[in-house]
């Protein structure tokens, strides 16, 4: 690998694609997607599409892509929850698949974006999803194209984020994810009561402390490795969450009436009937990221202390970046 190594980044245009294309590192990047993309500070676009042969490349220019590349970031996925098993298998799976090929004609080691939740799947989990949980067809990918990746024997990472928020020193991110949509509901005294189980942390990470793990990953030359981008054991709990967000709606002169914090499984967090369609979304949305957590263990594993030692990771509390999150999404 040359001093400067050149990276691919698939799914350059979504939310850890462009927090990687603002983030500086040692690497020079091709950003790779099939649509818009704001390039940043890529050296060009490369045009392509992971859910199809050759990533949609004519075999000429896969083969001079592949002899140019010397790292895979691949970050492309499908990660609205919610959706059947099936629709996930064309970009999650087989695109996986299709991206350990390429890596390796290229002899590129992968730095795969996984989720966190996974941990919910794996031997020993602390329980079981519902059939009826949105984040599990989504989960079950991602838990598959890890497999993926390794049967390929391609030499790779894999990085298990929880979700993801803004940028830790100033919120920024390309665009909202569920973190911003449910935390604007309760800052605006909309949420009733919040299901959340007894032990459960609400582990979320700033954007760009992935960005600059697997930056540094790749300029220290590491090939393998699972690493899990979450605050594990210090993590705030849903009592500093919600103090959070009373601290900001006070700032945008709202005062936050207390929100009762309930158990998911009371019959009081099951019956949303009555409740206002937003409302009752978002209720279970946060009953099954709850239910996801505790399968987890209630607190999710983390590399962190790995991540700041060996990798250069800032120290950053993840209170402080919740709430320039907040601020950022609010326009303040």
């Amino acid at each position: 690998m040359s001093a400067r190594p050149v990276v691919l980044l698939t799914g350059a245009s979504g939310v850890v694609g462009q927090s990687l294309l603002r983030e500086v590192g040692e690497v020079e990047l091709l950003a790779a997607a099939r649509g818009p993309v704001e390039p940043g500070r890529a050296s060009r676009v490369v045009r392509c599409d992971v859910s199809l042969p050759l990533l949609g490349l004519e075999p000429p220019a896969y083969r001079a892509l592949a002899a140019e590349v010397d790292v895979v970031v691949h970050s492309a996925g499908l990660t609205e929850w919610g959706r059947p098993d099936e629709e996930y298998v064309p970009v999650n799976i087989e695109g996986t698949r299709r991206v350990a090929e390429f890596a390796e004609l290229a002899g590129a080691p992968v730095h795969f974006m996984s989720t966190a939740f996974v941990a919910a799947l794996l031997p020993g989990a602390g329980g079981t999803l519902s059939e009826t949980n949105v984040t599990a067809p989504y989960v079950r990918s991602k838990l598959l194209a890890e497999r993926v990746l390794a049967d390929s024997g391609v030499p790779h990472t894999v990085f298990r984020p929880t979700n993801l928020i803004g940028d830790s020193l100033t919120g920024w991110t390309s665009r909202g994810q569920i973190v911003q949509l449910i935390s604007d509901w309760i800052c605006r005294g909309r949420a009733p009561f919040i299901p959340v189980h007894e032990g459960n942390r609400i582990d979320v990470v700033p954007q760009d402390l992935l960005s600059k793990a697997v930056l540094r990953a790749i300029e220290g030359g590491v090939t393998s490795g699972e690493f899990w981008v979450t605050y594990g054991p210090e993590a705030m709990d849903m009592t500093e969450s919600l103090r959070i967000c009373a601290e900001h709606a006070a700032a945008r002169g709202r005062r936050l009436a207390p929100v009762p914090v309930i158990d998911p499984d009371d019959e009081r967090a099951r019956d949303l009937s009555g409740l206002p369609p937003l409302t009752r979304t978002y209720l279970s949305v946060l009953r099954d990221v709850s239910e996801v957590t505790r399968a987890g263990g209630g607190v999710l594993p983390t590399s962190m202390p790995e991540l700041r030692d060996t990798l250069g990771v800032p120290k950053i509390a993840d209170t402080d970046a919740y709430l320039r999150t907040l601020r950022f999404a609010s326009g303040r």
